[in-house]
């Protein structure tokens, strides 16, 4: 145990040489200071680790130093033994209240001074064992929290880039991770004469869920640049269904890379004629807003992919008439709870949509977001940070009516 540096407070020298003495014997570094003012002073630029203070003191008296001491948070504890000749419960929960470590009546008899001493040495061991461990868990947590920055980076070079622009359609995007990370991953993509597009919402939170949606977004990369089977032989557009059996089929395997289910909605837009088709596999059903406001359900349900090997989908036709706004969402919206625990809910979503047909998609968004932030925060002027990723996917046909 390294040597301990003590801090004499006393008014009368004769005592304090006392102390001083008995201490310097035992093996301690002593200071001296005759009262709290000349005590800070010395706290100020020694490293002094245990203060054995008088009560009544002129000037600044020893509960008024403990006071101090606490109030500054020096770089390290400090063990404060408080002397005094009080004997009423009173004071004592007055010390104890500012902050005394230990108490001991005067006359100081050696013996416990020597026992209190070595006792406030044991519980500065600990301080200091503590303060170390914290040390290397802030470490720790720092680079955390790096590596969780990097990985967010990432995932978010996956997404596409805002207001996309694909002959007459045009998309854009809300994302609002609950974490660093999140679970959700879209895209929008040119494949042949289609526009392409996806959502997927992985189950659970976390690096693991972030892990598991790249690992789908990198499917998607490969099924349309390497392996091809978003196509079919003849090189046409593969069905949305039986690209969502291929995928289930893959992430069901015994050689899948990550063992985890997720939801999705996966289809595909001519661009020429506006007709499209997409599967739904246990995503929330995605709907279409017309210009007049009017709003279309496009989905069938289905189960999610990775539960089961031998699953089969269903493709849902729809049309994508100029002006018509495609809204695709993960649940985080949905299931959004404000304050008082009430979801945010799917009608809620499709009339806040419909009311603001009149916004350009960017606009839209950007006041989504916000309104949606404001619903789940209430009045509370501390923002609450969203308990499920946030998604929200507009696909938009731009041209004439």
């Amino acid at each position: 145990m390294p040597i301990q540096h003590v801090l004499i407070v006393e008014d009368s020298l004769v005592y304090r040489r006392l102390l001083t003495r008995m201490l310097a014997q035992w093996g301690y570094l002593v200071s001296e200071a005759e009262n709290g003012i000349a005590a800070l002073a010395i706290l100020e630029s020694q490293p002094v680790s245990m203060v054995i203070s008088d009560w009544e003191m002129p000037e600044m008296d020893g509960l008024t130093l403990c006071r101090e001491i606490r109030d500054r948070q020096l770089d390290h504890y400090i063990y404060f033994i408080l002397l005094t000749a009080r004997e009423d419960p009173n004071d004592l929960t007055q010390g104890f209240d500012a902050g005394v470590d230990d108490f001991l009546n005067k006359p100081v008899e050696q013996s416990e001074l020597r026992a209190r001493l070595h006792a406030g040495a044991r519980i500065l061991s600990l301080e200091a064992t503590l303060a170390a461990r914290n040390a290397r868990l802030s470490e720790a947590l720092r680079q955390i929290e790096q590596d969780l920055e990097v990985a967010a980076r990432i995932q978010q070079s996956v997404l596409p880039a805002h207001q996309q622009r694909y002959g007459d359609y045009f998309s854009d995007w809300l994302f609002l991770p609950s974490a660093w990370v999140s679970g959700d991953i879209f895209n929008v993509f040119p494949l042949d004469n289609h526009l392409g597009f996806y959502c997927v919402d992985v189950s659970g939170h976390g690096v693991g869920a972030a892990m598991m949606s790249l690992a789908v977004a990198r499917q998607f990369l490969h099924g349309r640049a390497v392996e091809r089977f978003l196509f079919d032989d003849d090189e046409t557009v593969a069905s949305p269904a039986e690209v969502v059996r291929i995928l289930n089929r893959r992430f069901c395997s015994d050689e899948a890379e990550i063992v985890s289910y997720f939801t999705m909605i996966y289809g595909v837009i001519d661009l020429n004629t506006g007709e499209g088709k997409l599967c739904q596999a246990g995503h929330p059903t995605p709907f279409i807003v017309s210009p007049e406001g009017q709003i279309k359900k496009v989905g069938s349900g289905g189960a999610p992919v990775g539960l089961l090997p031998d699953l089969s989908w269903t493709d849902v036709p729809f049309t994508l008439a100029p002006g018509d706004r495609l809204c695709l969402f993960s649940d985080g919206i949905t299931e959004c709870e404000n304050l008082t625990g009430e979801q945010f809910g799917q009608d809620r979503l499709q009339s806040w949509l419909q009311d603001s047909i009149g916004l350009t998609p960017d606009d839209l968004l950007a006041k989504f977001g916000q309104h949606l932030i404001d619903w789940r925060s209430g009045e509370d002027s501390e923002k609450h940070a969203m308990a499920d990723d946030v998604s929200l996917l507009l696909i938009e046909h731009k041209g004439e009516m």
